[in-house]
C-alpha cells in the first residue's frame, strides 16, 4: 500500500509541474497575472500550503497544515475507535466461544449490544464529520492562495486618506482610497 500512495503523490506532483511549465510566447501583464493565479490555485490544490507560501504568505502553510493534520487524525481515530466497536459487537452476536468482547466502559464493564451499536454509530458520523472538515480545510486552503495570489499586486499603500471639514457649512468625511495596480 505505501508504495501505491508513493505513486498517487509522484503522478500529482508531475501534474503540478506540467501544469505550471512555462510558456514560450511573451505574455502581457494581464495573462502573466491570470497564468500566475492558476499556477498558484493548481499548486495548492495538488500540494496543501503550497500555494500561501508561493504568495509570500509563508506563515499561513503551518495554519494550514495543522488543521488539515487534525482533521486527518481525526478521520482516523474515530474510524479505528468505529472499527473496535463492530468487531466487539461482532464478537458478541456471534456463536463462536473463542471470539470475546474486549472493550470495557469506565468502571471497567463490557459494553452491551445496544450500546456497542450505538458507539459504532457514533464514531461513524464522528469519522464522516472529520472527513468532511479535512475537505472543507482542503479547499479553503485553495480559496485562500487564489484570493491571495489574485489580489498580491494589489497596491494600497499609501492611497488611502481620511480627512474631515466643512462643505457649505456642513460638517462632513472626506474617504479618499486610490487603488492602482503594479505594472500599469
Amino acid at each position: 500500500m505505501t508504495g501505491l500512495r508513493a505513486a498517487l503523490l509522484l503522478g500529482c506532483l508531475g501534474m503540478c509541474l506540467a501544469l505550471s511549465a512555462q510558456p514560450t510566447a511573451p505574455l502581457t501583464p494581464q495573462d502573466s497575472t491570470a497564468l500566475r493565479v492558476k499556477r498558484t490555485t493548481v499548486w495548492a490544490a495538488c500540494l496543501p500550503g503550497s500555494g500561501q507560501i508561493i504568495n509570500r504568505q509563508a506563515w499561513k502553510a503551518p495554519v494550514v497544515w495543522g488543521g488539515m493534520g487534525y482533521a486527518l487524525w481525526a478521520t482516523m481515530n474515530n474510524a479505528q475507535e468505529m472499527r473496535a466497536s463492530i468487531d466487539d459487537l461482532i464478537a458478541a452476536t456471534d456463536d463462536d466461544p473463542t471470539t470475546e468482547p474486549v472493550l470495557t466502559d469506565a468502571a471497567g464493564n463490557l459494553f452491551s449490544e445496544g450500546q456497542l451499536e450505538d458507539r459504532a454509530l457514533f464514531y461513524r458520523r464522528n469519522r464522516d464529520l472529520s472527513a468532511l472538515g479535512f475537505l472543507i480545510a482542503h479547499g479553503l486552503q485553495v480559496l485562500d492562495a487564489n484570493t491571495g495570489a489574485m489580489l498580491r499586486n494589489l497596491d494600497t499603500s499609501d492611497d488611502l486618506t481620511l480627512r474631515g471639514g466643512t462643505m457649505w457649512g456642513v460638517p462632513v468625511v472626506h474617504l479618499t482610497w486610490n487603488l492602482s495596480r503594479h505594472g500599469h
